[in-house]
């Protein structure tokens, strides 16, 4: 279930939560505290666009007026559309088909005139980027209208589970990362064969977890928890090991920079190996040819 923070009410769906939020509570208020979130993560308008939201209220018509004799339809008085009933013709003109486009798909870059709509829109298509930062927005909604911006330190938007495979050692190269959000669902997962041969299994190690950052950067995270069974990459990217390799540290620097420019808060954590399997399948799948991708060593690289 999911419960409106301002009065308790409760929804089957984040959609249902969100379209009551706008109806009850304001869809200028609801936009206004979008922009907040947005700004408050350093992503100014990835939702929004420079239109404000207004709350118009129910909008009546003369059905008489609305009336043509020669097509026996109802029509709009705004954009002419015919409609075979004065009901379809009423929530057209309600449904803020003529309101001002004030949500934006980041992906395809379509408008909207509430985030009801926008959610609506990359739930039933392939913007699968967009449709993650719209639930987060929602996520951090039902925390609190206070809290959603404040991003409190126990909090993550995703879980990035990598490995990394080399057969022999060093020899074929493979990587693999899992996404998860906040909920636990799999939001990509991806197998790589790193092609430049001679690759050492921390090196694909390193490129997975750059992979993995990458994609999480592309899902619009900024909250992020890292699980890795590699105690040499967990330790290193935590300050407790020394990167003296001249072989990773050019992936290392790359790591450390898409923390410090893309996201708020990353957190790594070690895992054993038993519990990375899914990762650990994939970078296996890298190293004996049957990835998903295929890349070079240097597209990890700082």
């Amino acid at each position: 279930m999911h419960t409106c923070p301002l009065c308790c009410r409760d929804f089957n769906s984040q959609k249902g939560l969100v379209a009551h939020t706008e109806a009850k509570h304001g869809k200028a208020n609801v936009h206004v505290l979008t922009q907040a979130w947005e700004n408050s993560r350093g992503q100014s308008n990835i939702m929004t666009t420079g239109n404000r939201a207004e709350d118009v209220g129910q909008i009546y018509l003369d059905e008489d007026a609305c009336y043509d004799y020669d097509s026996q339809t109802w029509d709009c008085p705004q954009c002419y559309r015919e409609f075979n009933s004065f009901r379809a013709l009423e929530q057209h003109v309600n449904s803020g088909a003529h309101s001002a486009k004030s949500y934006r798909c980041d992906d395809c870059n379509k408008e909207f005139s509430s985030l009801t709509a926008l959610m609506g829109h990359c739930e039933s298509t392939r913007c699968v980027y967009a449709n993650n930062i719209v639930h987060t927005l929602a996520n951090d909604y039902e925390r609190g209208p206070q809290l959603m911006l404040t991003n409190g330190s126990t909090y993550t938007e995703a879980t990035l589970e990598f490995d990394g495979s080399a057969k022999p050692n060093p020899g074929n190269g493979g990587a693999g990362y899992v996404l998860y959000d906040g909920s636990g669902s799999v939001l990509e997962s991806t197998s790589v064969e790193i092609i430049d041969g001679y690759i050492t299994s921390n090196q694909a190690e390193y490129a997975a977890l750059v992979w993995g950052m990458e994609c999480a950067v592309r899902y619009n995270i900024k909250s992020l928890l890292v699980k890795g069974d590699s105690e040499l990459v967990i330790g290193q990217m935590n300050g407790d090991k020394n990167v003296n390799s001249e072989r990773i540290k050019p992936m290392y620097k790359q790591a450390n920079y898409l923390e410090e420019s893309s996201f708020r808060r990353v957190r790594y954590e070690h895992i054993y190996r038993g519990e990375n399997s899914a990762a650990d399948q994939l970078a296996n799948e890298g190293s004996n040819c049957y990835a998903d991708e295929q890349k070079h060593l240097s597209e990890a690289k700082y």
